[in-house]
């Protein structure tokens, strides 16, 4: 375990455009501890809607980690150190319906304040966020055709947007005063 403490969010240290990659973070869904899947994101953004802090991620309806996400009402988001480079690497690349990621990678689960699923036990940051709308990417809707290029399986994302209800993090993430 980290030496995470509680975090006021409105005093938390993250640049937007660069704080989900290049590397990544790890997104858990799951209903505990010992029913929950790791998946490594690099889209999403951060912003108020409708007067909330929310986090907004995607999860193709093909994945695994679609299962849980799906069905949860929330979602964990976790920052690990660059020492831990290679799990987050491993549970990008890897499906969770093939093998136990937290096993593969050493990572560990451990309850959240708030929300059901988990936290990464070695993460310095995570983001507990309670669902609040879930749509999906509306081809037809794109602006800008290039972005179709993402998708030539036609493999579209589900958005999911959490509310932030809860944040802890080591010293770093912390703006100061």
């Amino acid at each position: 375990m980290q030496n995470r403490k509680p975090l006021d969010i409105k005093q938390l240290n993250l640049q937007p455009f660069t704080t989900m990659g290049p590397q990544g973070v790890l997104l858990v869904s799951g209903s505990d501890t010992q029913n929950a899947n790791p998946m490594t994101i690099s889209w999403g953004t951060f912003g108020i809607m409708w007067n909330k802090p929310v986090v907004m991620v995607m999860v193709r309806h093909t994945r695994y980690t679609w299962e849980y996400i799906s069905k949860m009402p929330d979602f964990t988001l976790n920052w690990l150190d660059k020492s831990m480079s290679k799990a987050l690497a491993l549970c990008g690349r890897v499906s969770g319906r093939d093998m136990d990621k937290f096993t593969a990678s050493g990572l560990h689960t451990e309850s959240a304040a708030v929300v059901g699923s988990p936290i990464i036990a070695e993460s310095i940051l995570n983001l507990e966020c309670r669902i609040i709308y879930h749509d999906m990417v509306k081809p037809d809707q794109f602006k800008d055709i290039s972005l179709s290029n993402h998708y030539a399986a036609n493999d579209y994302h589900g958005l999911f947007y959490g509310e932030v209800v809860a944040a802890a993090g080591i010293e770093k993430f912390i703006l100061s005063q």
